[in-house]
C-alpha cells in the first residue's frame, strides 16, 4: 500500500463526494453516500483517472460500488495503493 497515493485517492473521494476524508473507509459504497450519483460517480472517475494516470475500462467502471473496489481497480492497473 502507499499512503501517498491513498492520500491523493481520499482527497479526490472527499472533493467529489463533499465527505469528510476522516469518514472515508473502503466499505464506503454508493448507497451510503448521498451524492455519490451517477454524475458524481463520472466525475470521481474522471478525476481518479487523471490523478493516476490509468484509464478505467467500461465493465471496470460499472463494477465500482464502493472504495474498496476503486482500489482493486487501480491495483489491477498497476497502482500501488
Amino acid at each position: 500500500m502507499n499512503s501517498s497515493n491513498e492520500k491523493k485517492l481520499k482527497e479526490i473521494l472527499a472533493k467529489v463526494l463533499l465527505v469528510d476524508r476522516t469518514k472515508i473507509n473502503d466499505r464506503m459504497s454508493r448507497k451510503d453516500v448521498k451524492g455519490w450519483d451517477s454524475m458524481a460517480h463520472l466525475m470521481l472517475i474522471s478525476e481518479i483517472e487523471s490523478e493516476f494516470g490509468v484509464m478505467m475500462s467500461d465493465d471496470d467502471i460499472t463494477e465500482i460500488k464502493t472504495v474498496g473496489d476503486i482500489k482493486r481497480v487501480l491495483r489491477k492497473l498497476d497502482v500501488a495503493i
